[in-house]
């Protein structure tokens, strides 16, 4: 068996692993709302010695040293993107961990993937980033429909004592968020509140909308005075898209080439 044969069978071994510490990650997140440091502290080291090797290989067998320097530029640009969008709030710490780990053992799209010669994003981790976004905004569309129900079965009344409410603010809770019963909420971490109360001069408690999806342990204790149904979003983590756009990216390469395509045949 050649190097460059046995450089193909890492490769496969690195998207195993990579599709195996995403998924344990997903389910960690989705269960605790929280993922252990200690799956960072495995999943890195060893995507490095996988890919290290692998394209050691293919530079003894090809001398292609280009390889090495798309390495270190995917880990530039990721490390950089990832660390900017959880500084502004866009991202958790597991979400940017992972993109970086993604960057150090996938800085490229695999050998064996179709989709690596029609991609518009050769940054693998990038394109892994553009798919989890647009799939998690494939809850919109579910969103909307299941309101629209309950909209006509409510004859409207969604949005009661919440009248003085700008029309956009409604507009954008309506695709993004559901209405459940308070005490769902309480203990809940898998919904984020759309609703804050504040308390006027003459002590009557007004509601409103807040489009920020940051959740904070106050924004449920300011709710404890509230009766009946809130507005709230639901949590989904965005780990879970991450390992959906992964596996696109595997097999479609990235949605922003395969939306280019379609439009393109039309």
């Amino acid at each position: 068996m050649s190097m460059i044969d046995i450089a193909c069978w890492i490769d496969v071994l690195r998207v195993l692993v990579s599709l195996s510490f995403l998924s344990a990650s997903s389910w960690y997140d989705y269960k605790f709302r929280e993922v252990s440091n200690r799956m960072w502290v495995l999943f890195a080291p060893i995507g490095f010695t996988l890919t290290l090797l692998q394209y050691y290989m293919e530079y003894s067998a090809e001398k292609n040293s280009a390889i090495f320097v798309f390495w270190i530029l995917s880990l530039t640009v990721t490390t950089g993107i990832s660390l900017l969008l959880f500084y502004a709030g866009f991202f958790g710490g597991a979400d940017a961990k992972a993109l970086i780990c993604l960057s150090i053992t996938n800085p490229i799209y695999p050998r064996f993937s179709p989709a690596r010669f029609n991609v518009m994003m050769p940054i693998f981790p990038l394109a892994v980033l553009i798919n989890a976004v647009l799939a998690s905004a494939m809850l919109v569309p579910v969103i909307f429909c299941y309101n629209m129900i309950r909209y006509v079965r409510f004859k409207g009344a969604m949005f009661r004592g919440l009248e003085h409410e700008a029309r956009w603010k409604k507009a954008l809770v309506f695709i993004t968020g559901i209405k459940i019963d308070l005490e769902k909420l309480q203990g809940d971490s898998h919904y984020i509140p759309l609703e804050y109360l504040t308390e006027e001069k003459n002590g009557e408690i007004i509601r409103h909308l807040k489009v920020s999806l940051r959740l904070e342990e106050e924004d449920i204790k300011e709710l404890e005075g509230l009766n009946g149904q809130i507005w709230v979003t639901p949590g989904l983590p965005f780990l879970i898209f991450v390992t959906i756009g992964f596996i696109v990216a595997i097999f479609f390469g990235d949605f922003t080439a395969w939306l280019m395509n379609l439009m393109l045949v039309f």
